[in-house]
């Protein structure tokens, strides 16, 4: 419901995501009308989000929705939890493409830590993801994403949020840097948070 952006805006939200897994009068899903892209009830609920400063999560748009959004918007996008489509082909990845336009954009891409969007339960496996991103000049545009809620499998030694830790001592045995590190745990998503308080 479009007239209730404004409230949510008021509670605080910074990012919704205009679908989920199943379509619905905005647009088609990664997972159900793939091919059908934003309504026109879509687009006039994009163009409020972005006058309440809400961050359009673009994680369970179609790929047809993605593109729709990126011609329309005026502000950042993110994809709160998606991968790289090329390391692992799942239809809720990114590809090369898409996350260019979000880098392009001034957005930001969280990474996924579930197993089905990763490909292996391993952290190489999820180094994969991390180091195609950092390939496509994204190392101001990845960050760390998540979701958590429901999923079984994680990489090796993670059980939840509480685990993060691991991933910063996985980083930096990758050799990814200092910086890199800090723009994955904070610095990456501070740059969208702090448009939001200007």
């Amino acid at each position: 419901d479009v007239h209730k952006i404004e409230t949510v805006s008021g509670w605080g939200v910074r990012l919704l995501n205009p679908v989920w897994n199943r379509a619905n009068v905005l647009s088609g899903t990664n997972a159900e009308e793939p091919e059908r892209g934003l309504s026109a009830e879509g687009r006039d609920f994009i163009h409020v989000l972005e006058e309440h400063e809400i961050y359009p999560d673009v994680s369970h748009l179609s790929d047809a929705g993605f593109w729709d959004l990126v011609r329309m918007a005026k502000r950042p996008i993110v994809a709160s939890h998606s991968n790289a489509r090329a390391v692992c082909p799942h239809r809720r990845n990114l590809t090369d493409d898409q996350f260019r336009a979000i880098r392009d954009l001034g957005g930001v891409v969280g990474l996924n830590l579930y197993l089905d969007f990763v490909g292996q339960p391993t952290m190489d496996a999820l180094a994969a993801h991390v180091e195609h991103f950092l390939n496509l000049n994204g190392e101001k545009t990845v960050c760390l994403g998540g979701d958590l809620d429901g999923c079984d499998v994680l990489p090796d030694g993670m059980h939840g949020l509480r685990d993060y830790a691991l991933l910063e001592t996985n980083f930096e045995k990758w050799g990814f840097g200092e910086q890199i590190v800090r723009n994955l745990f904070y610095q990456s998503l501070e740059k969208v948070v702090k448009l939001c308080i200007m």
